[in-house]
């Protein structure tokens, strides 16, 4: 008997197929459902494309000896549509038992001190207020115009007076009349001389996507949200964007993460912190 065949049959010696209740961890239950449909991990190592080791390690909940959780959740998956059955439970317990790396945490920014909520906060008052203040003065400048159009309008005009009845004078051509007041120029249009009104600033959009990444290279990426579901999961290529607003805390995964620019709440996120093997995981809360 091989190596492999002494290994499958302790892995076995676990799970009783006749049970009448399956395990309810990931690794027990597929195990029961392999052995239930008279497969081994031969079988469905070759499906998978794994190693048998590592259907072993599925089995046997070997978190350690498998690669990032990602990966184990698309074996979880596979696995179960090989032996027929739901993938949510299943990926529902790994999820339990899958912790964030200490220091991974992003709660806004914190984990490289660039970032924070109450920093956010103000900086949106900040905005609003200042988007405020433009309107008030475009409003004061147009009404400041409209008060001197007005002021302008109602300046007095001068009138000629006719002569005395008593002294009529003979007035020689061009020539002004004695006690005549010259008439004064007409007033110059105000709409020609007012200056133009002062556009209000647009409102600036104050909303930010919770997540946005962006690819300048191929990568691999899978987003669950604080319900276990998962929003995204696959691969990206060059010029790609994602705009995700989910219920945190959303748990990352980014593959490649030398290509992906990340940016939480409008705010560049640095991945060096939360990067290892060029594999990136975080939390945003």
């Amino acid at each position: 008997m091989s190596e492999d065949d002494l290994s499958e049959d302790r892995a076995a010696a676990t799970v009783d197929p006749r049970a009448a209740e399956p395990p309810s961890s990931f690794g027990g239950r597929l195990a029961w459902e392999r052995q239930k449909a008279g497969l081994t991990v031969t079988d469905i190592a070759a499906r998978l494309r794994l190693h048998p080791k590592q259907v072993r390690a599925i089995e046997q909940e070997s978190l350690d000896e498998l690669p990032e959780a990602a990966y184990v959740r698309g074996f979880v998956r596979g696995y179960a549509k090989i032996v027929g059955i739901d993938p949510t439970p299943l990926l529902a317990d790994l999820n339990d038992r899958i912790a964030p790396p200490a220091g991974s945490v992003v709660d806004g920014m914190t984990a490289n001190g660039d970032y924070s909520p109450v920093r956010a906060a103000g900086r949106e008052t900040a905005s609003r207020q200042f988007v405020i203040g433009l309107a008030v003065v475009g409003l004061v400048a147009l009404g400041a115009i409209g008060w001197y159009s007005t002021r302008e309008q109602s300046r007095p005009v001068a009138v000629q007076t006719a002569p005395p009845a008593s002294a009529p004078v003979q007035a020689a051509p061009n020539a002004t009349p004695a006690g005549a007041v010259p008439a004064a120029p007409a007033a110059a249009s105000d709409t020609s001389e007012a200056e133009p009104a002062v556009p209000a600033e647009p409102d600036v959009p104050l909303h930010k996507s919770l997540l946005k990444l962006t690819f300048s290279g191929p990568s691999w990426v899978e987003v669950t949200d604080g319900g276990g579901r998962v929003l995204l999961s696959q691969h990206q290529t060059a010029g790609d964007e994602v705009l995700l607003d989910g219920s945190p805390p959303l748990s990352v995964v980014l593959g490649n993460a030398a290509k992906v620019v990340v940016e939480v709440r409008g705010e560049e996120f640095s991945l060096a912190p939360v990067t290892r093997a060029d594999v990136a995981r975080f939390v945003v809360k």
